[in-house]
C-alpha cells in the first residue's frame, strides 16, 4: 500500500539528485569564494563538468549520495552564520577566515567518507575490516568529536581576533 511516507521510488532517481547536488554545491562554493574571478559562466560550466564527472563514477555517486547531508549541514551553517552576522550588523565578508575553514571542514568530509566508501567496496580480508570498524569507532566516538568540536571553537577564535587586527 502506497503511502504518503512510502519514498523508496525516489532511489530511482538518486543519481540526478547527486548529479544537481553536485552542480549546485560546486556553483556556489565557486561564486561564494570567487576563486577563479567574478564569470558566473565559468562558475555555472565548471559546476556543470564536475557533475557529470561524479555522474559517470559509480564510486563517487555512492561517495556523494552518502555525504550529501553533511554537505547540507555545513551549508546551512553557513546561511546561519551568514544571517545571524547580518542581523548583528555586520557582513559575512568581514569574517574572510571563515570561508578557509568551512572550505577545511567539506574537504575533511570528503576525505573520510571516500576512503570509508572506497574501503568497502575493496574486498579486504577480515581483520583489516575489523580495523576500519576500530577506526570508524574512533572518528565517532563522543569524547572525539567533543575535542574536535573544541579545537574547532579554538580556531574559530583564534581566526576570529586575528582577522580583526
Amino acid at each position: 500500500m502506497a503511502t504518503f511516507l512510502d519514498v523508496t521510488g525516489l532511489q530511482y532517481f538518486s543519481s540526478v539528485f547527486v548529479f544537481i547536488f553536485v552542480w549546485l554545491v560546486v556553483y556556489a562554493i565557486l561564486l561564494w569564494t570567487k576563486v577563479l574571478g567574478e564569470n558566473k559562466f565559468v562558475h555555472v560550466l565548471i559546476g556543470l563538468l564536475l557533475a557529470v564527472f561524479v555522474l559517470i563514477s559509480p564510486i563517487a555517486t555512492n561517495i556523494v549520495a552518502d555525504i550529501a547531508p553533511f554537505i547540507a549541514v555545513v551549508l546551512l551553517f553557513i546561511v546561519l552564520i551568514s544571517v545571524a552576522s547580518t542581523m548583528l550588523g555586520a557582513n559575512i565578508d568581514s569574517f574572510p577566515a571563515l570561508k578557509g575553514i568551512f572550505l577545511v571542514f567539506i574537504i575533511i568530509i570528503i576525505v573520510i567518507a571516500a576512503g570509508v566508501k572506497i574501503r568497502e567496496q575493496l574486498n579486504v580480508p577480515s581483520e583489516a575490516q575489523k580495523d576500519l570498524s576500530r577506526t570508524v569507532n574512533l572518528i565517532f566516538h563522543p569524547t572525539f568529536l567533543g575535542t574536535v568540536l573544541i579545537f574547532a571553537i579554538a580556531v574559530f577564535a583564534i581566526a576570529l581576533l586575528a582577522s580583526r587586527g
